[in-house]
Order: C-alpha cells, then structure tokens, then sequence
C-alpha cells in the first residue's frame, strides 16, 4: 500500500541526490562493465572504470571485486532478457512453435551478453546460475508440456534439456565471436527444435512460420 505523501518521511538535505548520484555511477559501471567485458572478456577494472570516465577507488566503492561486478552485470543481463521476453505460454497449443518464437525474440538480447556470461562461467558461476533460473524453469515448463503433447519426442529430463537449450545457445555465440558461423537466430531456433526432439521437417516449417510472425525480432 502506498503512504499519503504527507505521511513519507523527508530526506536529509542533499541525501536524495546522493543517492540518485550514486545509482547513476552504479548503472554506468554496469554498463561500461558489460561494453568493456564483451570485447575483453580479460578486462580489469582499471579497464572498466576509464571507460565509466570514473577512477578505479570509484569502481570499487560499488562493487568490491571484479568478480561482484561480473556477477551484478550477469543479474543485469538476466532481468533485461527477462523483461524482454515478456508473457510465455507453457501450455501453448503448439509448444515447439511457441519454443521457437522464445527463442527468435530473445536471440538479440541474449547474443549481447554471451560474451560476459562466458566470463562469468569462470568466476561468477553460482551467480549466473541464480540469474538464470527463473528463465530456465519457464523453458523446463513448456518442454515438460511439449513432452506430454508428444511434440517433445526427446526423453530426456525437462530441466536438463532446459540447460542444454542454453548450452546450445551459448555454443552459437561463441562461434559467432570467433567468425566461425555466420548463420542467424532461425538455425538457433532449429537447432533447439532438433535437440527437443522434433523430426527435422517439421522443424524447419515451425521455425518458418515463427519468423513470419516475429519478422522484427527475427531481423535483431
């Protein structure tokens, strides 16, 4: 329940600035983080404060480790593709065409941060763990419910294909860094159609028809 503004207790003089001064700095660090880190995967955080235009006492003032900073980018990441996939039906008519249309709209937000959660594996993996899963177990549903259709034909455990899916991905990206695989997010798409188990056929023709319902996102 919101107070009545009356009954919110004023803050100190120049207190709410500070703080709005303060989350600022914290989000371009993030960002600057998750720009430098991208191209870098080595960078330190000298690296990362020049481009935050921020000394390195400043950097550390938010975030005590490189390690607490690679893990705040990973949440980061994580609540914006969140965000951005929005609504996803578990119980859709047709799972692999609504699995195919989840991962048409999440290609461009997740592709961005490959490279960070590459480092993140190395040193923040209980916190890329953690950021992932609300994410992870909404795909573990709609795979469990595509397996009970018999859309699914793969055997294996709903949440251990939920983790491959995004092992697959996370393959893809890398190619895709080191110039090895020039393709777009609809062979992502078949790809994770074929690992779930749907005849090849149909797959092609699901994530067809996905891309010619998503047409901007299937462009990003």
């Amino acid at each position: 329940m919101r107070l009545p503004d009356s009954q919110h207790p004023e803050p100190a003089p120049g207190r709410g600035r500070s703080l709005r001064a303060r989350e600022r700095n914290r989000l371009a660090i993030l960002t600057a983080a998750q720009n430098v880190l991208s191209s870098n995967p080595d960078a330190s955080m000298d690296d990362i404060a020049e481009a935050a235009n921020m000394v390195r006492r400043t950097v550390y003032g938010h975030f005590s480790t490189r390690q607490d900073l690679i893990a705040s980018v990973v949440r980061l990441g994580a609540q914006e593709l969140i965000a951005y996939v929005g609504e996803v039906d578990v119980h859709a008519d047709d799972a692999p065409a609504e699995m195919a249309g989840l991962i048409l709209r999440t290609w461009g937000t997740a592709s961005r941060f490959g490279p960070v959660i590459e480092v993140a594996r190395r040193g923040a993996a209980d916190a890329l763990f953690a950021a992932m899963e609300p994410f992870n177990t909404t795909v573990a549903a709609l795979i469990r419910h595509g397996q009970e259709q018999g859309a699914f034909q793969s055997p294996l455990d709903a949440d251990l294909l939920a983790h491959l899916i995004e092992a697959c991905s996370l393959t893809f990206h890398a190619a895709q860094q080191k110039g090895v695989w020039d393709g777009d997010e609809t062979d992502v798409a078949y790809s994770q159609l074929l690992t779930l188990g749907v005849p090849a056929a149909k797959a092609r023709a699901t994530v067809d028809r996905a891309a010619a319902a998503h047409p901007t996102e299937a462009l990003m």
